[in-house]
């Protein structure tokens, strides 16, 4: 009895090792992780990917650009404190990382085939990460294509550091298009960056006026800091026209119309672009009739379990119905959710974590100050944004930050 007892018991164990081991290997068999677009949204979720799965699984990375370019920068290549050469990085700086880049425009996506189609070729993937960002959109007002100076793409911030060192004088309008547009305080940040640069070359005769169709500058941040916001802006000699929506454009006698029936000219127009979804996106079964990826705001997983969706080409919803807005910082903090919790699956872990909310914004305000908003943004705006007054310290933090993500990520 005691031998067949030892008998029993060792046949347990060689099952229970055979159990485990083939468990293990299912789990930890190859997966392979498309991520598309390289973006800061993408370039975190690659790099978070490897750090915490190691090199047994692919990493492939998307872009149909062999150079990535830091859109923060954008605003200080304008106005010369940035070479393009500064803020440009190849993607091929992080095949040192083990992640793969592929080099290609994305056609389409197949959700039920769990493959990607791009102009060279079909991927495959276990696990997908949409970050492609958002298009620019110029031909919603009519005329505005015709004169289009903006420093939304990398293309146009090169052309408007062109203009603005030889332009001769008068009004310059900062027109904000639409009340969707990526990342918010960036009429604000070209109004400030725009009225030092004049002011440093003592150049008088230039009149900086900002329009929106915003009833507050940057509503989103509570009535009492977007006051403050009108206050800086008038401190600095910037006019600010809010509730103007532009309705048409005439560049020939430079005249710009507004919702309001108001008419007003300008010297030098640069405009905000329109923020709209891709149109590969909207003929997926992952958008709404929005056009935009519906997500799980706390971990960014679509309706489809082994799509993740962050960044710019998502629509979140939080206080009063506002808008996440749409902005690197959101995009970066919620790559490193995404990867964590993709990475701990693939693992057989039960660990997860959860986007917080947390965001914050750099308002340049012209001689090397600039303010900070930050806090929470998906709880109540007038309790949990906290705005600080313009100072150095934030301007350098702005410079670290570009500094670090160069440095660190690339």
């Amino acid at each position: 009895m005691l031998n067949h007892t030892k008998v029993f018991i060792k046949n347990q164990i060689i099952r229970f090792l055979q159990s485990y081991f083939v468990d293990s290997i299912n789990i930890m068999a190859q997966k392979t992780i498309v991520i598309l677009g390289g973006g800061i949204g993408g370039i975190v979720t690659a790099r978070e990917l490897r750090k915490h799965l190691g090199t047994q699984h692919r990493i492939i990375l998307v872009d149909k650009n062999a150079y990535h370019t830091f859109q923060p920068s954008y605003l200080w290549l304008v106005v010369g404190w940035r070479t393009h050469a500064a803020i440009t990085k190849p993607y091929s700086a992080i095949e040192k990382y083990g992640i793969e880049i592929f080099q290609a425009a994305v056609q389409n996506i197949y959700p039920e085939h769990r493959k990607v189609e791009t102009e060279n070729g079909t991927l495959k993937y276990d696990y997908l990460v949409i970050a492609l960002g958002a298009d620019s959109d110029s031909q919603i007002i009519p005329g505005l294509d015709n004169t289009v100076n903006s420093f939304y793409t990398f293309e146009e911030a090169v052309e408007l550091s062109k203009i603005i060192p030889v332009f001769s004088g008068g009004t310059i309008a900062i027109v904000v298009t639409s009340d969707n547009y990526k990342y918010p305080p960036a009429p604000y940040d070209a109004g400030f960056l725009l009225a030092s640069f004049y002011a440093k070359r003592g150049i008088t005769n230039v009149k900086i006026k900002i329009y929106t169709p915003e009833k507050q500058p940057l509503e989103f941040i509570g009535p009492e800091n977007s006051h403050t916001l009108e206050m800086l802006l008038k401190t600095h000699g910037i006019e600010l026209f809010t509730d103007h929506k532009l309705t048409t454009v005439e560049s020939s006698t430079k005249t710009l119309t507004f919702a309001n029936s108001i008419k007003t000219n300008y010297d030098l127009l640069i405009t905000i672009p329109a923020c709209s979804p891709l149109k590969l996106l909207t003929n997926s079964k992952l958008t709404t009739n929005s056009g935009w990826i519906e997500v799980d705001k706390y971990n960014m997983r679509t309706s489809d379990q082994n799509i993740y969706a962050l960044g710019d080409n998502t629509r979140i919803e939080f206080d009063r119905g506002i808008l996440l807005p749409k902005a690197g910082i959101f995009a970066n903090n919620q790559a490193e959710i995404v990867a964590y919790n993709i990475a701990h699956e693939i693992m057989g872990n039960t660990q997860r974590k959860a986007f917080s909310g947390y965001g914050f914004f750099f308002i340049e305000t012209g001689n090397s100050r600039a303010v900070n908003i930050h806090g929470n943004f998906f709880t109540k705006q007038s309790q949990s944004l906290t705005m600080n007054e313009p100072n150095v310290t934030f301007h350098w933090g702005k410079v670290v930050l570009e500094r670090y993500w160069l440095w660190r990520w690339l």
